[in-house]
Formats: structure tokens, sequence, C-alpha cells
């Protein structure tokens, strides 16, 4: 009997304590405010050695898929010895008159543009002509696919530009990714030997100074952390549904702790500022997880 007592106070506080750490994961705190609303929200973290992920699937990008455009041309300028201070002659056939294109607000075709400013427009401002000025410099898209394949990325999935997205919103279905791979990227551009080391910084500079999406991520974020992003945001379906609302980058603590975050939201029925409110919550959340220096798991759960 007493053999018996004991394994049975064992087995109990092992359930107690499997409970206890579920309830306390990072899986179940996202669970919660994940729960009825009228989207899906796909996640990915990386904090040192360990990844986490909820809803693993390949989403739409939207204009994340812009940071890829950067490494790609990081990587044309350093192998064809180049610089990104020289000219692109920009011609009114390039581009797109109504889509989100600050550059135009400033610059009227024909003019010449640096590589470096253009960098600036598609990262910080995601200018959508800037996008595909720079995916023309870099040989297209087959050629930022081949990119993507040959870095160790070929589940990353590319095959629309921003002209094609505005002709027709199906095509904002065709560049997609899981978004522990968008992370990955990012991590292996800032931590690897992909880009040099002079380019890294340049990419970190103005992925700081991202001036879209504030209300996601970064929200949730206190104002003593560094954040780096990339966003992306969509059309909205004839049904008035958005296919998706994204936001993905790198948050850098002030002990010097740096984790990799991405929030994709997509077949959202909600509004914009709902979507942004959701990503926030879930960025507070991993903030929060990681201060408290508790553990991210290698686990996947699915929503």
């Amino acid at each position: 009997m007493r053999k018996a007592f004991i394994i049975a106070v064992f087995l109990i506080s092992a359930v107690l304590c499997c409970i206890y750490l579920y309830m306390n994961s990072l899986t179940f705190k996202v669970q919660k405010v994940l729960q009825g609303k009228d989207c899906t929200v796909s996640a990915a973290v990386i904090s040192g050695q360990k990844a986490w992920e909820i809803n693993r699937k390949k989403v739409p990008l939207m204009s994340v898929f812009k940071h890829f455009i950067a490494l790609k041309v990081f990587e044309k300028i350093e192998k064809e010895k180049l610089s990104i201070e020289d000219k692109i002659f920009v011609t009114d056939d390039m581009v797109i008159k109504n889509t989100h294109s600050p550059m135009l607000k400033i610059y009227t075709p024909p003019f010449e543009i640096s590589v470096g400013t253009l960098l600036k427009y598609v990262v910080s401002e995601s200018d959508n002509n800037a996008c595909d000025i720079l995916l023309s410099y870099i040989g297209g898209l087959s050629v930022l696919q081949d990119y993507l394949n040959s870095i160790g990325f070929g589940n990353i999935e590319i095959s629309a530009d921003e002209k094609m997205m505005e002709a027709d919103f199906k095509t904002q279905y065709l560049n997609k990714a899981y978004p522990i791979d968008v992370i990955k990227l990012i991590k292996t551009a800032r931590e690897g030997s992909i880009i040099s080391e002079n380019h890294k910084k340049f990419i970190d500079k103005i992925m700081i100074e991202t001036i879209t999406g504030s209300d996601k991520i970064k929200a949730g974020l206190p104002d003593n952390v560094v954040f780096g992003h990339k966003t992306g945001s969509s059309s909205r379906k004839p049904d008035g549904v958005k296919i998706a609302d994204n936001d993905a980058g790198f948050v850098i603590l002030p002990d010097g702790t740096t984790y990799y975050i991405s929030a994709l939201v997509t077949e959202s029925k909600m509004s914009n500022s709902e979507n942004a409110a959701l990503i926030a919550e879930v960025s507070k959340i991993v903030y929060e997880h990681i201060l408290n220096k508790k553990p991210v798991y290698k686990f996947i759960w699915q929503h």
C-alpha cells in the first residue's frame, strides 16, 4: 500500500508540474490571446539557440519580402565590387503612380537616385516602386529565388513583384514562407557571413529607422529596447477579408540579449487597428516571457 501511495503521489505531482509548466509557457500565453479572433496568427520566436512557433504554415509575406531583396542587393554589390552610392536612372515607365510610394513625393521621373537611398525607401518606408526598381537591378524574381535557394532558404517562395500584386490581389498569395524562416533569415543576415559587416550595419540602421508598423510589434515593447523590423500589409478581398498584416524583426534588450520575432496575421475579418493590436499583444507576451528569463522551447502548436 505504501508503495502504491508513493507512486500515486509521484504521478500527481508530475501531472501538476506539467500543468504548471504549460500554463507558464509561451504557447499557453499566446494561445489565450488568439482564442476567438476572426483571423489566423502565425508567429515565431528565436532566442539564442531555441525556437518557438505557433500555427506553423506558409503565409503570404506581402512587403516583408522586400528585406530579402535588400540582402540580394548587398550580395550583388559585394560580388561585383559595386557601391550603394552608385546611381540608378529612373524613368516614368519604371514606376506605378497609384501605389504606396513615398519616394515619388520627393522625386519626379526622370531622376537619378542612389542604390542606398532606394534601399532606405524599400526597407524603412516599404516603397513599392523602389522595391520593383531594385528587383530589376538584381535581375528579377527568378534571380531572387535562386539566391534564397543558394543560401539555404528555398522554403521561402517568391514569384510576384509589387506591380503584379497591385494588378491582381490573388497574386498577393504567391510570396509566402513559414514565419520561422523569415526570422531565421534575418538572424542569418545579422549574425552570419552572407553579407559584409558594413552592410550588416546599414541594414540594421534602416530596419531600426522603419516608420511603418509602429502599432504592431513595436507597440508591445518598452522604449528602452532597440527594435528593427520589416512590415507587410495587403489589400482586402472583395468580401472585406484582409489577406495579410505582418511584422518581423529583431529586438535587442538593454543587457544585450537579442531575440527575433515574426507575427503574421492572415485572412482577417478584423480592422487594421485590431490586427495591429493583436500583433502588439503577442509581442508584449514574448518580451515579458524572455525578460523574465523563461525558456523558449522548440515547440509547435496548431491553432
